[in-house]
């Protein structure tokens, strides 16, 4: 269920330039706060300058093919056959009714769903139970990283990562999804000497390449996911993007190219496209060529 959750982020909020976030005010679990400093140092000394790992972070793209449990779609809600594929009624998260394993459960449930607030806290109740639950603490810095509450998130990644957890890799990319939407100049400073020391690495290509975007260096950005696709030629996801900048820098040509190639090669396994904006957007530019 744990590596579930992370393709959530990666796949949609991390490698998509238009996703919105929810904003919404819960209470906060993780009341420390971690700066990005420490956090940039705790990826470079756990992981992403270690010579023998440095190929790991590819095992996002090579997880692609599989369908996720979890598919966020553009609004920022969840789809509606996910949603009608669990039944789930909690009328009082804080009741005593049900064990661990069942809170465990319910938590996530309520996560497929969108009851967030619900999520939070039965993770919460969990972790105060068993201290050590790391699915409940990354399942808990999931859905805070879900609403944009980045601070929890950032602090309960940063935690666990000091431990040298077994899914290190996933946590890492959560983080650099965090550093790119909160502090784009931050994640450009890494992501650059990333993308230098795994230059095969097409997931963190396209990382730097969204960062790149962020602070409006779109001939960087461009290179970069052209890179990343030369690298994964049938990533949906990459071209998209790509389309996008396009699209925002009045490209128009190359905009429809991959607009038309995203839209002609689209399953519809892969939810978090928007696909009926990507047909809006072929039909716009036409009609101006």
């Amino acid at each position: 269920m744990l590596k579930n959750f992370t393709k959530i982020l990666f796949k949609n909020s991390a490698l998509f330039l238009f996703f919105i976030f929810y904003q919404i005010s819960f209470s906060s679990f993780a009341q420390s706060s971690v700066s990005n400093v420490d956090v940039i140092q705790e990826i470079e000394k756990s992981l992403l300058f270690d010579k023998d790992s440095r190929e790991k972070m590819d095992f996002f793209q090579k997880k692609k093919s599989r369908k996720s449990d979890i598919v966020i779609n553009q609004a920022g809600s969840f789809g509606q056959d996910e949603k009608s594929a669990v039944e789930i009624t909690i009328v009082n998260p804080k009741s005593e009714n049900f064990n661990i394993r069942e809170k465990e459960k319910l938590a996530y449930n309520a996560t497929l769903i969108g009851q967030y607030e619900v999520a939070i806290e039965l993770y919460k109740q969990v972790i105060a139970l068993e201290p050590a639950n790391i699915y409940s603490k990354f399942s808990l810095a999931v859905v805070y990283q879900q609403i944009g509450q980045y601070r929890q998130a950032k602090s309960l990644y940063y935690e666990l990562l000091k431990t040298n957890p077994a899914n290190e890799e996933e946590i890492v990319g959560n983080l650099l999804s965090i550093l790119v939407e909160e502090s784009p100049k931050d994640a450009v400073y890494l992501l650059s000497r990333l993308t230098a020391e795994n230059p095969k690495s097409s997931y963190i290509l396209a990382q730097a390449a969204i960062a790149y975007d962020k602070v409006k260096n779109y001939d960087q950005a461009i290179s970069l996911f052209q890179r990343a696709i030369s690298l994964d030629e049938n990533n949906l996801g990459y071209k998209y993007n790509l389309a996008i900048i396009y699209d925002k820098t009045s490209d128009r040509e190359k905009a429809l190219e991959l607009y038309s190639s995203v839209a002609k090669n689209y399953s519809g396994e892969d939810q978090s496209i928007p696909i009926d904006q990507v047909q809006k957007r072929i039909e716009s530019i036409r009609s101006k060529l």
